[in-house]
């Protein structure tokens, strides 16, 4: 660390470098230096942009609803897009918010809501799957079904990575065996 310290009409000034370390942790005093460990940690993940992703494609799937339930297909007939897409737009909002409020109860409500979307684009995987192979639709009806099929898989990776980032950044607690001694 170099300190170099000027004065400046009646001001004292002093400068701190903090050169990077190799592991590319933040220099003391910036604000993600000053977030407890586990935070980093879930931050490195990049929850905001994940979360973003994640809104999008919630609201393209709200978008596309209506489209499969005038063509009637399986998965517009149980509302696939709709209810999917909410819960898409749901876990998004919560991973921004984590990011922008540091709050580990909002980490840990992401953690939970991406787990419960990932199975969601699991089950949209599967059931749009089945829809592309048993219906016979127009082209264009196919080629929402298939945009839809590839937003689920994109969902789920997100979500999974977004889980796992807040997994890691949830400390772990193990008991340690007390060890005594006696003294003579």
């Amino acid at each position: 660390m170099a300190s170099h310290v000027t004065t400046a009409g009646g001001f004292v000034i002093v400068t701190h470098k903090y050169p990077l370390s190799s592991a590319g942790q933040a220099a003391p005093g910036t604000v993600a230096s000053q977030l407890p460990g586990p935070m980093q940690i879930f931050l490195r993940g990049e929850p905001k942009a994940l979360g973003v992703v994640q809104i999008i494609i919630g609201i393209v799937s709200l978008l596309f609803g209506p489209v499969l339930v005038n063509v009637y297909t399986f998965a517009g007939d149980i509302g696939l897009p709709f209810w999917t897409g909410v819960w898409y737009i749901v876990s998004g909002s919560l991973a921004v918010a984590a990011e922008n409020t540091h709050r580990r109860d909002l980490v840990k409500a992401c953690l939970g809501m991406n787990i419960v979307s990932s199975i969601f684009a699991g089950v949209g995987f599967i059931l749009y799957s089945v829809d592309l192979s048993i219906r016979t639709s127009t082209i264009q009806h196919v080629g929402i079904l298939a945009v839809l099929l590839v937003l689920n898989i994109l969902e789920m990776c997100i979500a999974i990575a977004t889980s796992a980032f807040g997994c890691k950044s949830e400390p772990r607690y193990i008991d340690m065996p007390v060890v005594g001694s006696q003294q003579a």
